[in-house]
């Protein structure tokens, strides 16, 4: 019996081609609007936090533990170079970058401005080299004193390739110090306001003006796991007790609970769309239930009891979810896939997304567990939005009903 109602059932839904079509539809589109929605939420925030990562928020940091609180060049790492060696013999290390850093003032014969200036060493990479568009890494300019500065403070102190310029802070004793540099590279990264605060130069150039020999105020390291970031920085700090030393998440809180909310925000965004999804099934099985009024009233008269009649429109709704779901979800993966590969190009509106430090492209993504568990709730959503139309029907009588369209 139970077979012979699952396939009324199935019959039902092609009785009205037109409804069935226009439910089936609705549940493809939401199903990938949705799914597509998801990716790009996480697309976009997981380019935010790599970029970054990668560009301004170190994977873990070390320095003196007065540096980051007063930022003052006399609070360097004491026995950097040991400090150093000792870091490369670490196997979950990638990469180990060394700068000496203070604050200081960008002047130029028009403007002036605040920014941090990096000594950088000449016979290493970093990782501003990739966004240099003119010019060259300071280590690499024949320019005497040279210095790498982005497009952004370029333009608001009005200068250009070669022009010279100022940096004035403070040494090592707390005087005024500073020199002239000349502008030997230009870079233009996806943050604006990195650019406009960041200046690099070599470090024996600044050390020399900061009253310092061979000492660095900051080590950033890039490990082989970034979920493991903290982990790793706790050993680090058994490792060297009198440094302080702060994993990603501890340095900029705010990726951190953005990395923390992808998942969530994901499923919120699903849940969103399937709960208009509900109302329309809702909205289109109560239609059928109206218009079949009489013929439901007249099952029942002939012997057909409450449960099986309960279960009739209950399996209607599930087969209009179940035709439209594979579609939605083949649809939505070959969109993400898609645009996985190539990225969404978004150069148009590039001013205002460099303005909050995002990149122009979005690589949508989402893990495969995602689109199980999202066919595993639009399930759940086609039982709970069957079971107000189902319970309608058993609140038809019989005789009324028959009556009713007599």
């Amino acid at each position: 019996m139970v077979g012979n109602i699952i396939k009324l059932g199935w019959k039902n839904v092609w009785r009205n081609k037109t409804r069935s079509a226009v439910v089936i539809v609705s549940v493809v589109l939401g199903t990938w609007a949705g799914i597509f929605l998801s990716g790009l939420f996480v697309g976009l925030a997981q380019g935010y936090l790599d970029n970054h990562l990668k560009l301004s928020v170190p994977h873990i940091e070390i320095s003196e533990p007065q540096f980051n609180d007063l930022y003052s060049p006399e609070y360097y790492i004491p026995a950097s170079e040991a400090v150093i060696s000792e870091l490369q013999e670490i196997t979950f290390i990638e990469k180990i970058e060394a700068e000496s850093m203070t604050t200081g003032l960008v002047q130029s014969s028009r403007s002036s401005f605040g920014a941090s200036i990096h000594g950088v060493q000449s016979d290493t990479t970093h990782v501003i080299e990739q966004y240099i568009v003119n010019g060259a890494m300071p280590g690499l300019s024949e320019e005497r004193n040279p210095v790498l500065m982005g497009q952004k403070l370029a333009g608001r102190l009005n200068i250009e390739m070669g022009s010279r310029i100022v940096l004035s802070f403070q040494d090592t004793e707390g005087e005024i110090t500073g020199g002239a540099f000349r502008v030997a590279g230009i870079f233009d990264t996806f943050s604006d306001p990195y650019d406009e605060t960041n200046v690099f130069v070599m470090r024996d150039d600044l050390n020399r003006l900061l009253g310092l020999n061979n000492q660095i105020h900051d080590i950033k390291l890039t490990v082989d796991d970034i979920s493991q970031a903290q982990n790793y920085a706790d050993q680090l700090k058994k490792q060297f007790p009198d440094l302080s030393i702060q994993s990603w998440g501890e340095i900029a809180p705010e990726l951190r609970m953005m990395f923390n909310l992808m998942d969530l925000t994901m499923y919120i965004v699903m849940i969103i769309v399937i709960i208009a999804l509900v109302f329309s099934i809702i909205n289109s099985m109560l239609m059928a239930v109206l218009e079949r009024t009489r013929e439901l009233g007249m099952l029942r008269a002939i012997g057909m009891n409450k449960s099986r009649v309960f279960s009739m429109i209950v399996w209607e709704t599930l087969f209009l979810t179940v035709v439209g779901t594979p579609v939605g979800l083949l649809l939505s993966w070959s969109t993400v896939r898609y645009f996985e590969v190539y990225g969404i190009n978004l150069t148009a509106f590039a001013s205002a997304m460099n303005s909050y430090g995002f990149g122009t492209t979005i690589y949508p993504s989402l893990p495969p567990v995602y689109y199980l568990n999202i066919t595993l709730l639009i399930a759940i959503a086609a039982l709970l939005s069957s079971l107000y139309p189902a319970w309608k029907t058993l609140q038809l009588n019989p005789v009324e009903a028959i009556r009713k369209f007599n």
